[in-house]
């Protein structure tokens, strides 16, 4: 802690501190994850969600946009002009992220897909207009105003308070990626130990089930990692009326077939501190709390590319929502 606010002490670039910068950043992070929550969250699902990939209040991605705007561009002359460079660096750190996202985790968090002027479902001209609107308010009004407030602090202050901040944020960062991490590891033992029932049941399905399986699948892979990705792929490929007769003979974990009661029940022994979740799962690799399923609810077009046929087989999505819908 001590380390930490000496270095913020000595860093620093012209105009402001590296401590001010960071927690004006923090402040741009709770706005976007405001904003994420509330107005996005009700035009998608007409209710609060707490949104971002961190557990607390703040979406980083909208402090580091922010910041950088200020930074590279708050000497720009004329509101046009700001407006309009503004925009694209928004656009360029969204993009970069969205690809980054896809290829280090194979996710995507959000889709612009349905926009018009989008580019790949990163990037849209609405949010290219909000992200330029918002930094030209940022850098001649926000910012100025934010750090002539701070300077007024004595200066130990406000390093203490970055340096909190920093932490926070640090360690928010560690759970959030333990979580997801978790959430993926699951989902991946759920694909193969589904992959190992549709191997057992195909030869009892009905034939409008077994003329759609590819031979791939039928012939099954050299590994259990190959055949449960093929099935996967497979599986985003079912009409509905397919998924449900399939549905009907394949075995998922009870806490996914007992829906909400079955996700809150599980939750509930987590937070108590149970020794033993057996009862909610048939497979003791198989084990997920509210705190894994959270991404569902945080971002309304999540897709986690390797598992969605699998997602869709269970219809875990909708009732991880349910779930927090209900409270």
């Amino acid at each position: 802690m001590t380390e930490l606010i000496d270095a913020l002490a000595a860093a620093s670039i012209p105009e402001a501190p590296l401590s001010a910068l960071l927690l004006t950043g923090g402040l741009y992070a709770f706005i976007g994850w405001v904003w994420e929550s509330t107005i996005c969250a009700y035009l998608n699902r007409r209710r609060f969600a707490n949104s971002g990939f961190l557990l607390g209040p703040w979406c980083p991605i909208y402090g580091v946009g922010a910041l950088a705007c200020w930074i590279g561009l708050r000497s720009i002359e004329g509101t046009a002009a700001l407006f309009l460079a503004s925009a694209i660096v928004c656009c360029a750190i969204e993009y970069a992220v969205g690809g980054l996202l896809e290829r280090t985790v194979h996710a995507r968090f959000w889709d612009y897909s349905t926009y018009p002027f989008n580019l790949q479902g990163r990037i849209c001209l609405y949010g290219a207009l909000l992200f330029g609107a918002g930094a030209v308010l940022i850098c001649q009004v926000l910012q100025p105003w934010a750090l002539g407030a701070l300077a007024e602090l004595p200066a130990s202050v406000v390093r203490i308070a970055a340096a909190v901040l920093t932490i926070a944020m640090a360690a928010d960062s560690v759970f959030s990626l333990a979580s997801w991490r978790r959430l993926s590891d699951q989902l991946e033992h759920l694909r193969a130990d589904i992959a190992e029932h549709i191997d057992e049941v195909l030869e009892e399905a009905s034939d409008e089930i077994v003329e759609r399986v590819p031979d791939t699948v039928l012939d099954s892979a050299a590994t259990m990692q190959m055949r449960s990705h093929a099935i996967n792929g497979w599986l985003l490929t079912l009409t509905d009326a397919v998924m449900d007769a399939l549905r009907e003979r394949v075995p998922v974990p009870s806490f996914v077939a007992d829906g909400t009661a079955g996700l809150r029940a599980a939750a509930r022994r987590l937070r108590d501190g149970a020794s033993s979740l057996s009862a909610y799962r048939p497979d003791p690799r198989l084990w997920l709390s509210k705190r894994d399923l959270r991404f569902f609810n945080a971002f309304s077009n999540l897709r986690m590319l390797p598992y969605e046929g699998v997602i869709r087989l269970t219809g875990l999505k909708d009732r991880a929502r349910d779930l927090f819908r209900r409270g």
